[in-house]
């Protein structure tokens, strides 16, 4: 099935808004996509990669563990949560504590120094949902590190025929919506031999809404 084009991807993200009811609270987008020709021998069916998108999706949320000025400067960049040494050695005696860390949040930052100590008391928690974090490199710009991480989605294909990944939410327009979800498609296939077969049907849905089939044009019979 061939990639959808930007104006199909916005019209099936314009459907699915139609079929989910106002809610009290702001819903987010969900990319899903599925793989007919699945089969988890191969390659390109074990990606599990981060994706940049054009437009950031707010509700996003990170947690950075850090130390002195670097978690200062992490806090101030945007991180939602922020955590030392200490604190993390606290969490070994607190398993309940340690799973509220773990399943808090979006995505995950650690300087490099910490990550052993992160995988020893968090690794249980945060491994199997493949939210281990990212090492902040040694020199690097650790607010540009933050707000490039919170533009930033994951894709962790399993032993499943499709993902699944959240690319917006309501407050964002259509097009918005659809270019993020083009980024995240064409990234994944370009690690895959024959695209337009490997890549089946692509859908859009809101939090407590129906699916909605972004449907490729059908060419004309000359």
């Amino acid at each position: 099935m061939p990639i959808p084009t930007l104006e199909e991807a916005v019209e099936a993200v314009r459907q699915a808004r139609g079929k989910s009811k106002p809610r009290k609270f702001s819903q987010s987008f969900e990319l899903l996509v599925k793989l007919p020709h699945f089969d988890p021998r191969k390659p390109e069916y074990k990606q599990n990669k981060s994706i940049l998108l054009p437009h950031p999706i707010k509700s996003t949320t990170l947690a950075v563990f850090a130390v002195g000025e670097k978690r200062t400067l992490a806090e101030k960049a945007g991180a939602d949560f922020s955590m030392s040494r200490d604190e993390l050695n606290a969490l070994s005696q607190d398993k309940k504590a340690a799973r509220k860390v773990a399943k808090g949040y979006d995505y995950y930052l650690a300087e490099p120094e910490l990550m052993p100590t992160v995988g020893r008391i968090l690794g249980p928690y945060l491994g199997p949902r493949g939210r281990m974090p990212d090492p902040i490199p040694p020199n690097a710009d650790i607010a540009s590190v933050v707000q490039r991480e919170k533009k930033t989605v994951r894709i962790r294909m399993k032993d499943q025929p499709f993902f699944s990944v959240k690319i917006g939410e309501e407050s964002m327009t259509d097009r918005e919506i659809a270019e993020n979800a083009l980024a995240v498609i064409n990234e994944v296939a370009r690690d895959m031999k024959n695209p337009s077969v490997e890549i089946g049907d692509v859908l859009f849905k809101l939090t407590m809404g129906s699916p909605a089939k972004a449907k490729p044009e059908k060419k004309q019979v000359v």
